[in-house]
């Protein structure tokens, strides 16, 4: 079964400029010359972007020390994400794509028309999105793809 997000493999990760959880401007510098997976989730604290989002939290230190930065990016707002990040221990940063335009810059597809996309993402230190994992119920299985692809990669 083709991926929905599959025009995105080998393409350049767009310019963006959002707000962290600690309300520090981010940019496609910060990504740069680095491997990073960057996860969109729908919505701080709710069941399931909880589960994702603490699975790739348990895995923070075999990310880390691969050399690989991890963000999560959801359309909440800086101080939903702080609560949030400060709440379940999360060790990185969450990204505040408030109105979606980092998700509309990447044509990322809503589930069933209403949900906003829960899709992971590798990005190499060219910038260039080499990995591409989409899946709205299978939240645990994010972390373990993306893990096993950035092995597959480095």
């Amino acid at each position: 079964m083709k991926d929905a997000h599959e025009y995105l493999l080998d393409t350049k990760f767009p310019q963006f400029n959002l707000y962290d959880d600690e309300e520090k401007i981010v940019t496609e510098q910060d990504i740069s010359g680095k491997w990073n997976v960057i996860f969109f989730y729908p919505k701080d604290d709710s069941p399931g972007c909880t589960i994702q989002s603490c699975s790739f939290r348990d895995k923070y230190e075999e990310f880390n020390n691969l050399g690989v930065q991890i963000f999560g990016v959801s359309g909440d707002s800086v101080s939903s994400h702080k609560k949030f990040k400060e709440k379940y221990k999360l060790q990185y940063p969450l990204w505040s794509d408030k109105g979606g335009k980092l998700a509309k810059d990447l044509m990322l597809k809503k589930s069933l028309g209403i949900l906003s996309a829960r899709i992971t993402l590798i990005v190499n230190p060219q910038g260039i999105i080499t990995y591409v994992y989409t899946s709205q119920i299978g939240v645990s299985g994010h972390v373990r793809k993306a893990l096993k692809e950035i092995k597959s990669q480095i």
